[in-house]
């Protein structure tokens, strides 16, 4: 049966809203860093063109070069969406959803969405990986 709490007081105390603010947020940052590593891949690109090898096209990038571009930008949005989907996950719960019916909505299985909710309620906030 769902809960009968009104929702709309906008106080942000939700843990859901702070994950969408730091999804966000992520968001917002990942932009700027995907402008950088756009640029970064046309000048990798033409290097590699002109004959230089890979080695030397990595080695002589300014920081943070491109694979630590990715691996940032892609660690970001991991830990931001795992945040989300555990808030969530946890909320629904709440509010007195089904595990089947979360299942549903995140379009996984039920028993990734019970890992989930034991690995929170053991305090296990994993951030890559978590299954939802």
């Amino acid at each position: 049966m769902p809960d009968q709490t009104d929702h709309r007081n906008g106080n942000g105390s939700d843990d859901v809203l702070k994950a969408l603010d730091e999804l966000e947020a992520v968001l917002r940052d990942n932009a700027e860093s995907e402008q950088l590593l756009s640029k970064r891949i046309a000048e990798v690109r033409l290097a590699r063109e002109n004959g230089r090898e890979w080695k030397a096209i990595l080695g002589d990038e300014d920081e943070p070069g491109t694979v630590q571009l990715v691996s940032t930008i892609l660690r970001r949005q991991s830990e931001a969406s795992g945040y989300l989907r555990r808030s969530l996950v946890v909320a629904l719960r709440a509010e007195g959803q089904s595990i089947p019916s979360i299942a549903h909505l995140f379009g996984v299985t039920h028993q990734r969405v019970s890992n989930l909710l034991r690995r929170v309620a053991q305090g296990s906030h994993v951030t890559n990986g978590d299954g939802v």
